[in-house]
């Protein structure tokens, strides 16, 4: 999920609707013979199509980073529908429907959500990883906290505890406030001054984000034109008009044992015969800092039939990176590739 110029350019509000409109005008566009030309910039070399038509995953972890706490692996995938309909698809999936996922909660969320919008957060499943973070918010005490919190949003779980003593009712009222304020802050360009107190010390979420974006110099380059458009664009110093996400979400996953809640904004625009999308986590209360996961969709033609193909990166930032040397850092890659591979086959599992 980027190129210096892209079309994105021209059409910088283009609804979804009508940005899929616009690519779905292309999506019989035969196969180049330079598509591997097109993913240059990628991990990826030589690909034979045909070979993946069966539904192969083509995956290489990425190199160790500068970046100490980051991680990165691609993915190459073929799905048999229109890249229209694999970005549309991108947009409106639920996770939380593959059980094998332990994703407990994903919701999208409209342009300018609510503290309404979050009811859900008071009807979560009932399981040990959903359990830590409703106790770690109940027996919140800000000079040691588990979760990561800004100090503001550490005396905003205080007050709420101290007129609500429901751990359940507590944890819903809470962190419905506090990702209403991240998304807010997001959106209108503050992000980048929020500081949480994190495990290592305290963190800069979106410097994370700027870390993991810069960690691979071609992949930056390749979708630097959607980035500058959105509210990460001051971290190139982009001058590009902002583009509204095409989708804001939060959600709760397991990470080790314990849930993670956090919230993040889907970008997508087409890039000449193709599709980036662009999926930053920004901000997660537990065990991870950030999370970026890009696509790039290629019309191609199979067996006669109209089919994408997928690139795809994922970067994560999480504290406990930071101190895997040797054969533990090697062996958080190789889970880091198959836990990618499972989401990959359930979301083509999405088009059957």
């Amino acid at each position: 999920m980027k190129s210096p110029i892209s079309v994105s350019l021209i059409f910088p509000r283009a609804s979804a609707p009508l940005l899929l409109g616009l690519v779905l005008g292309w999506a019989t566009t035969p196969l180049r013979a330079d598509l591997n030309s097109d993913l240059a910039f990628s991990a990826f070399h030589d690909v034979d199509v045909n070979a993946m038509a069966g539904g192969a995953i083509l995956q290489v972890r990425g190199p160790i980073m500068a970046f100490p706490r980051g991680i990165t692996s691609q993915s190459l995938f073929i799905i048999h529908d229109t890249p229209a309909n694999v970005a549309s698809k991108l947009i409106t999936w639920n996770p939380a429907s593959h059980a094998d996922l332990e994703v407990w909660l994903h919701k999208s969320l409209p342009p300018r959500p609510t503290v309404a919008d979050f009811a859900d957060l008071a009807n979560l499943p009932s399981n040990k990883s959903v359990q830590f973070q409703i106790d770690s918010t109940a027996n919140f005490n800000p000079d040691n906290p588990q979760l990561q919190v800004s100090k503001q949003e550490g005396q905003l779980i205080t007050a709420t505890a101290a007129q609500e003593k429901d751990p359940k009712a507590l944890f819903a009222k809470a962190w419905s406030q506090i990702i209403v304020g991240r998304i807010n802050s997001f959106l209108g360009g503050q992000g980048a001054s929020e500081v949480d107190a994190g495990a290592g010390g305290d963190v800069h979420p979106i410097s994370d984000v700027k870390n993991l974006f810069h960690s691979d110099p071609k992949v930056y380059g390749q979708y630097q034109g959607l980035l500058n458009q959105t509210p990460f664009k001051a971290l190139a110093g982009g001058t590009a008009p902002r583009m509204v996400p095409t989708n804001l979400y939060c959600d709760l996953f397991d990470v080790q044992g314990s849930a993670a809640l956090g919230t993040g904004a889907i970008y997508q625009a087409p890039s000449g015969n193709s599709i980036q999308s662009l999926d930053v986590e920004y901000y997660t209360n537990y065990g991870v800092y950030a999370t970026i996961e890009l696509e790039q969709m290629w019309p191609i033609t199979v067996s006669g039939q109209a089919a994408t193909l997928v690139w795809r990166d994922d970067l994560v930032s999480a504290p406990n990176i930071e101190y895997l040397h040797g054969t533990e850092r090697l062996a958080s890659s190789m889970i880091m590739l198959q836990e990618t591979k499972g989401g990959v086959q359930a979301f083509q599992a999405e088009f059957k």
